[in-house]
């Protein structure tokens, strides 16, 4: 396993290296095929003084399809380290179990995953009309990701584990980029694109 920690508005000590790669080593009693863990320090400057020391977590594993990310701030390092550390075990934690669980479960089993698909028609353009040109939302954060093709209720199961509203992925079975979603009832919803 490979730690790549970088420091933004601050001076990286060895103090923070050390501490910051001793706690997140413990995510390897989970998963032993961690490629890389990205670790970035920084000190924002901030009016609100319990926030301003931020750390950022990326973890790259051969065993998990997407990258584990986690993010903590606080008003000290170390304590934002001690923070995401956290949050990035009980991700991989979550994420093991569930894996040795679809492995219990598909002995004998056929499970089948159900969701409901949406379809954009030329209906959606229609509804949607432009706001003043002063209104307008503007992208304020952009992010890139590697995708590798998986079925709908494998994506189903990476929504789940990151505990996002929706996830985007290229559909095995299709060879599509489709986003699932959750929905208001719990259940999941799939957008399939119509080229």
């Amino acid at each position: 396993m490979q730690f790549v920690i970088k420091g933004k508005n601050l001076q990286l000590t060895d103090a923070l290296k050390d501490y910051a790669e001793k706690k997140l080593t413990t995510i390897t009693k989970y998963f032993d095929h961690i490629v890389e863990v990205d670790v970035t320090l920084s000190v924002k400057d901030s009016k609100d003084i319990s926030r301003s020391r931020v750390c950022e977590v990326t973890v790259w594993a051969k065993s998990i399809g997407n990258p584990i990310h986690g993010k903590a701030a606080s008003e000290d390092l170390y304590a934002s380290i001690d923070i995401v550390a956290e949050k990035i075990e009980r991700q991989v934690k979550k994420f093991k179990e569930k894996i040795t669980g679809r492995r219990r479960n598909s002995k004998g089993t056929d499970k089948q995953a159900t969701h409901s698909v949406l379809s954009f028609g030329e209906d959606f353009a229609s509804r949607t009309e432009q706001a003043p040109e002063d209104n307008q939302p503007k992208i304020v954060r952009s992010g890139t990701f590697p995708m590798r093709p998986m079925f709908s209720d494998e994506a189903a199961e990476q929504l789940d584990l990151f505990n996002q509203d929706f996830f985007v992925f290229s559909n095995a079975e299709t060879n599509k980029i489709n986003v699932i979603y959750r929905r208001s009832d719990g259940n999941f919803g799939l957008i399939e694109p119509e080229y």
